[in-house]
């Protein structure tokens, strides 16, 4: 059971996250602009974002493509024991090459996605790294052959009050 409260996300708030999602460059004059907030509100709410993990990182959306990385790929890896999912999830998490750590319920334990330049490179990080981890039984590879949609942002629903979880409380 957690300790954490819950917060109450307002429209302001979900203004702000949205608006960043879209260019995370914008300052905050031009962003209390565009949302019609005074620009030591837009300031305030988001260093309160931030303390509060709801914005964890500001960082910029590459095209993996442009820089070399061709093959999108998910493994779905099995272990031998679930007790050592977590050690096993930490320690994959460690490893630059994998965007993605999930635990998850089904056939397979752990769910990784990659961005690699090809296949080889893919083969690599399998038996080099991933294969490895003590603990892990077996692999499997999920290689995206086209990609009609990647996104990382997160639509808020306005007007509604949005739960989020307060790790200050």
């Amino acid at each position: 059971m957690s300790s954490e409260s819950t917060i109450k996300l307002d429209n302001l708030d979900k203004e702000i996250i949205t608006e960043l999602q879209k260019d995370a460059t914008i300052s905050y004059k031009h962003l209390s602009k565009k949302i019609g907030a005074a620009e030591s509100t837009v300031y305030d709410r988001t260093r309160r974002l931030r303390q509060l993990g709801i914005i964890k990182e500001i960082i910029p959306l590459i095209d993996a493509k442009k820089c070399g990385k061709q093959t999108t790929a998910w493994i779905r890896i099995s272990i031998d024991n679930i007790k050592d999912i977590g050690r096993i999830s930490k320690e994959l998490s460690m490893i630059d090459e994998l965007l993605e750590v999930h635990e998850t319920s089904g056939e397979w334990d752990i769910l990784v996605k990659t961005k690699v330049a090809n296949n080889e490179e893919l083969r690599d990080l399998k038996v080099e790294k991933i294969g490895n981890i003590t603990g892990i039984k077996g692999l499997n590879s999920i290689i995206a052959i086209r990609t009609e949609k990647e996104d990382i942002r997160i639509k808020l629903e306005p007007f509604e009050e949005q739960m989020v979880m307060d790790p200050f409380h």
